[in-house]
């Protein structure tokens, strides 16, 4: 594993906005035989959700959302690691970061719906099996495996 110093950032500026575009939708739409991938989806502008791009020297290569559900819980969506990209620790960098960003939002329990071949990345990030949300599981999710981890007990 090569360790390469990289930083979490929210997503602000319109080159930021291009580089996360560039790579959720190159990775998680293209890649997987899907289309109709939306640049300006709601979702991404909600004031509770959190666009963030993971910057390393070279530039962008990863990028997640953090939605906070303003209960102390949060849902970890659409994360990518840009393929010539792993392998190199930066699924973990990524998921350090956005734990970080998390505990700074008082989230303590963060969830996840994974695609069946990230499971065993999650589960060695200590996340668990846990059925969170069966709404969720419809569409591009219906295959998905729901996660959770707990970052902080609630007191």
């Amino acid at each position: 594993m090569i360790q390469v110093a990289c930083r979490l950032d929210p997503v602000s500026s319109p080159s930021d906005w291009r580089h996360f575009h560039t790579l959720r939708r190159d990775i998680l739409w293209t890649a997987r035989g899907r289309t109709g991938y939306d640049e300006n989806h709601p979702d991404d502008r909600r004031p509770d959700h959190h666009p963030l791009l993971l910057k390393c020297q070279d530039g962008p290569v990863g990028v997640v959302r953090l939605d906070d559900r303003r209960d102390g819980t949060g849902i970890v969506r659409l994360v990518a690691i840009a393929p010539d990209r792993r392998g190199q620790g930066l699924g973990r960098a990524l998921g350090a970061g956005v734990e970080a960003k998390a505990r700074g939002l008082n989230i303590d329990t963060l969830f996840v719906n994974a695609v069946p071949d990230a499971v065993g990345f999650y589960e060695a990030m200590d996340w668990e099996r846990f059925c969170w949300d069966t709404s969720e599981l419809v569409g591009d999710a219906a295959n998905c495996v729901q996660m959770r981890k707990i970052l902080r007990a609630r007191s």
